[in-house]
């Protein structure tokens, strides 16, 4: 449930939703829907939003399609997700009062037709010039992954090449914008937090960056061995999680905030939000679409869009 004083300040927003109108659901687009043509002019999107007479969210078709197979990824669909990302893009860089939700998309698709892409983070700090960190946020915990899309064995090496003043500038923003009640810890990134070197020695880049956030102004705890720190009693103790490397911050993080978290882009002057999760074809092609995670989104970014701009320091 929302309450009401928000409900009244989401109904001063409008949800613009990019993409193609196919055959078969353009009937369902219709009914919810006014839909019109995409246009990356600021001055087209604004009329079309200040225009009393429409009622319904907006869809801005970019081109109308034959009938797809739900739940068939292929990579013509791949690519027209991957252009309609594009488009949203540049709405979202000319627009500053804006907040963009992307939904998921297959990365093996659109780089088997041949386009570069490792994810929605990757591009997205690529067109602001940004340096942004991945953050998978929960009301009740929240993880940031210090290397993203990138193969186990180069973790070790890349590890050390994370910006611990990018870092700091991140918990910075995640303070802001979120007001955590808890604290952070860092995981170690080997089992049991490499036994004092017995395992490994990447601990001591831990150490060093824990002291180093220190005399930032950022306090962390760690580094704490990673098989515990998801546990329920020792996660009552911390609102943030920094993960050395993606699945050892996402497999806990899902499994324990379900289909309720999202993935979020913290360094961006503007809000960009995502579900937790991925194209699930195999669902979609047995009927059972679940879109907590898209609501979960929404919510987010009605929830934190001013408070976003504000701690950024960017309209």
């Amino acid at each position: 449930m929302i309450p009401k004083n928000k409900q009244q300040r989401y109904a001063l927003r409008r949800i613009v939703t990019v993409g193609d109108v196919f055959a078969n659901d353009e009937a369902f687009i219709r009914k919810h829907f006014h839909i019109a043509d995409f246009s990356a002019k600021p001055e087209v999107l604004d009329a079309l939003l200040t225009d009393n007479k429409i009622k319904k969210p907006l869809f801005l078709k970019l081109q109308a399609g034959k009938p797809i197979e739900p739940g068939r990824g292929n990579s013509l669909v791949a690519m027209r997700s991957w252009h309609a990302f594009q488009k949203g893009m540049k709405l979202f860089q000319a627009h500053p009062n804006s907040s963009l939700v992307t939904l998921p998309v297959s990365k093996e698709l659109i780089m088997k037709a041949g386009v570069d892409f490792t994810g929605h983070t990757e591009q997205l700090a690529s067109a602001f010039g940004r340096k942004v960190f991945m953050c998978m946020y929960h009301k009740n915990f929240s993880v940031i992954p210090l290397t993203n899309h990138i193969p186990l064995a180069q973790v070790s090496r890349k590890l050390y090449e994370v910006s611990l003043d990018d870092l700091a500038v991140a918990l910075r923003l995640y303070r802001g914008i979120f007001q955590p009640k808890k604290k952070v810890a860092w995981c170690g990134v080997n089992p049991h937090c490499g036994e004092n070197g017995r395992i490994g020695n990447e601990e001591e880049f831990v150490r060093r960056g824990i002291d180093a956030l220190a005399k930032k102004g950022s306090v962390v705890e760690g580094p704490v061995s990673a098989d515990a720190v998801f546990t329920r009693h020792v996660l009552a103790k911390y609102s943030l999680i920094l993960a050395n490397y993606h699945d050892q911050g996402l497999i806990p993080f899902k499994a324990l905030a379900g289909m309720s978290g999202v993935n979020t882009t913290l360094g961006l002057p503007r809000l960009r939000v995502s579900p937790d999760h991925g194209t699930a074809f195999s669902q979609t092609a047995a009927n059972e679409v679940d879109i907590t995670g898209v609501l979960a989104s929404l919510r987010f970014a009605f929830e934190f869009e001013e408070t976003w701009q504000q701690v950024s320091g960017q309209p």
